[in-house]
């Protein structure tokens, strides 16, 4: 599987419940995919500053919190696919 096959795909829980869509894919020190970062289905494309580890003006952290709530990061064993 490659990641444009995941990127934008709409993911779920064991139970079937939505948890949006794939925004990106998280990689541990060995390639593999640990966990993918999910966005709810109306929000636009991500910046890089939804993530925890960037620090930010507070302006821009706010505007970013702001545009990308919702937005989490899912353990990869965690996800289904449809």
């Amino acid at each position: 599987m490659q990641a444009s096959d995941l990127l934008g795909r709409t993911a779920y829980t064991a139970d079937g419940s939505e948890l949006g869509r794939v925004a990106d894919l998280i990689a541990g020190p060995d390639g593999k995919v640990r966990a993918v970062l999910v966005a709810p289905p109306h929000r636009g494309r991500l910046l890089g500053y939804e993530r925890p580890s960037v620090q930010l003006p507070w302006a821009f952290e706010w505007l970013a919190r702001l545009l990308h709530r919702g937005t989490r990061e899912v353990e990869w064993s965690a996800v289904r696919w449809e």
